[in-house]
């Protein structure tokens, strides 16, 4: 059996159907494509692959986006698929020892294109907590600028108490540049119980609204009035990026 196919019956035994496993594979190999390119290289129709491909991103499997008329489809990161199975399995007793083996594999599929920068766009709510759950596969600390009281009382308020239990369980530490708003000299007070280290700056001076979070090899921007968002996967931008917040952080503070 080819390493390929092996990676096939792993993702059947975790609930892929045969074509839905040939699918995600291929499409990890190629990083981005089209509908017809897919559907070449998987070996399967391209009807078939299209409805697939809908199957695959209403389970948040698969990313998608449109250029000059037409949808490009993008796997989403094979980690961030890893810790859903985790969470899944745990709470049914479930071993994902397979999958964990085969993850190196996966992930070498998924990274032959991380030289280019690759970017996945996120929408509603659903999109942005896809966002926030893919901050939790993080190997490094949390970079994040926010105005906290526009992001934890938006659209991800009853999310959010969630997300930093879950940062907190898996030893996460995050360092914050927040605007000096009620929510952010709160988090501030909650440090060092949260597991977070924060820099306030004033609110009328930097009146900012995004919010901008730079872990591994990644940039993740949240619009919350939007309810849009996108990650940016590249080595050289994020590395950037630390660079930039590390001065703000070491060069500004009103506490």
């Amino acid at each position: 059996m080819t390493e390929k196919n092996k990676l096939y019956k792993t993702l059947q035994a975790l609930g892929f159907s045969e074509k839905e496993s040939m699918v995600y594979i291929n499409l990890l190999e190629l990083n981005e494509g089209i509908c017809s390119s897919i559907a070449r290289k998987a070996g399967i129709q391209r009807s078939t692959t299209y409805s697939i491909l809908d199957q695959l991103a209403k389970k948040g499997l698969v990313s998608m986006r449109k250029i000059d008329n037409h949808l490009r489809y993008r796997a989403i990161d094979p980690k961030v698929f890893l810790e859903r199975k985790r969470k899944e399995h745990k709470k049914q007793g479930k071993s994902i020892g397979a999958l964990e083996k085969s993850l190196p594999i996966l992930m070498d599929l998924h990274s032959d294109f991380t030289t280019t920068p690759q970017m996945e766009v996120f929408h509603g709510k659903d999109g942005l907590i896809q966002i926030m759950e893919d901050t939790l596969t993080t190997s490094t600390e949390i970079l994040c600028w926010a105005n906290v009281d526009l992001a934890a009382n938006g659209i991800l308020k009853e999310y959010y108490p969630q997300y930093i239990k879950k940062k907190v369980e898996r030893k996460i530490w995050l360092k914050g540049i927040f605007l000096s708003n009620k929510l952010g000299k709160l988090w501030k007070e909650r440090e060092k119980t949260e597991l977070r280290e924060v820099l306030l700056i004033p609110k009328e001076k930097y009146p900012f609204k995004n919010e901008i979070n730079i872990y591994d090899d990644k940039v993740s921007i949240i619009s919350h009035e939007d309810q849009t968002g996108i990650i940016i996967r590249n080595k050289t931008m994020a590395d950037t990026q630390r660079i930039i917040f590390d001065f703000a952080f070491g060069k500004h503070s009103i506490s």
